[in-house]
């Protein structure tokens, strides 16, 4: 908890810089004033405390102003003009205050001279000054460097991130689980049917992966491999799930990341079908609101609780498939409950998608 507040403590520029030019000033007073008299630590701190707004001024108008503004190769000329007349006007001032105030008012072991204003003090004194500045600006590139490699990194996991779940949604590997138990379960019951429940979950699961390596993704041509894992599911239980879906608009206009609507009905059906009663559902794909409308009925009576809860769950899990690319609405109702997917991010889900007149139902209870 320290560290966290320290950490949000140190984003803060202002906090950053104090602190910054606090450790200078102590740090430079004890090593000029080391091993002798109390006298001299509160003369040579006095001195730094009095000439830090030359430093700081210095420094600022190197670090922020001169640098970003005139480094480059066409105004490298101009840089190095500003450069030696800062060095040269910052190292004057310091000397005159250093000599006149400080050195006669503060025991600092150090007295003023007569010539202090020559070139060869006002050098070596301009090198004293560069050297902070120097140090300021080391500094603030081993803090950009830092901030850099952190942005950095965040970026290469959100990329594995995007990247596992296409995966996920590209091959499918729960379905594939969930295909696999239930044809296992078949060889003692239904060996007859096992062949075709093979072979339509290669099917559907080759779909699913052509479907990924297509350049238009239409909404029909998933709710086609919804209808197909809907009819995998009626040879494992031998009853087909009640499920309708409506069409508004043009979907084309849809922006929702590919393959939601299948891992949604996916995640619905093999939660439900730990209780062997899948529930009706009734989807409408809206591309006047941009959204996909689910209402989940329950199937289980008396057990209304439960079934929320499943419903709970299958949206959580969908959550962590797609975190921060889709906006999942839940809402209980007397029926059941309510899932509405939005958009939060522009991905495209339809690039295309044949002509759609007016509203549109295709009921797969009946086909």
């Amino acid at each position: 908890m320290m560290k966290d507040r320290l950490l949000r403590l140190f984003e803060n520029r202002v906090y950053r810089h104090a602190c910054f030019w606090i450790c200078w000033v102590l740090g430079f007073t004890f090593i000029k004033s080391f091993g002798k008299p109390y006298e001299v630590y509160f003369g040579w701190f006095s001195y730094y405390v009095v000439t830090l707004p030359i430093f700081m001024a210095h420094t600022y108008l190197v670090v922020y102003l001169l640098i970003p503004r005139f480094l480059s190769r066409k105004g490298m000329p101009l840089f190095v003009l500003l450069f030696l007349g800062l060095f040269y006007f910052f190292s004057v001032l310091e000397l005159i205050l250093s000599n006149e105030f400080i050195y006669r008012w503060y025991p600092t072991g150090s007295v003023p001279t007569e010539q202090y204003l020559s070139v060869g003090n006002v050098i070596r004194s301009g090198l004293g000054n560069l050297y902070i500045v120097l140090v300021f600006l080391a500094a603030k590139t081993v803090r950009d460097w830092t901030i850099s490699r952190g942005r950095q990194k965040e970026l290469e996991q959100l990329e594995l991130k995007e990247q596992m779940e296409e995966t996920m949604t590209r091959v499918q590997p729960l379905t594939l689980l969930y295909a696999i138990d239930h044809i296992d379960r078949m060889v003692d019951r239904d060996i007859k049917g096992v062949s075709g429940a093979i072979a339509l979950t290669s099917e559907l699961l080759s779909e699913v992966m052509m479907y990924h390596e297509e350049g238009h993704r239409w909404i029909s041509r998933e709710i086609d491999m919804v209808k197909k894992l809907l009819s995998l599911v009626e040879l494992f239980n031998r009853a087909k799930p009640e499920v309708e879906f409506f069409i508004s608009g043009d979907p084309g206009n849809l922006e929702l990341p590919p393959m939601i609507l299948f891992s949604f009905v996916d995640l619905v059906i093999r939660r439900f079908d730990q209780h062997s009663m899948i529930p009706e559902m009734n989807i409408e794909v809206s591309g006047f609101s941009n959204m996909i409308s689910i209402q989940i009925l329950s199937a289980i009576p008396g057990k209304h609780d439960r079934g929320l809860e499943d419903c709970m769950e299958a949206v959580r899990q969908l959550e962590l498939i797609y975190a921060g690319s889709v906006d999942i609405g839940f809402e209980e109702r007397g029926y059941g409950c309510s899932v509405i997917l939005r958009n939060k991010k522009q991905h495209r889900f339809n690039t295309g998608h044949p002509d759609t007149a007016g509203i549109g139902m295709i009921k797969t209870a009946d086909d």
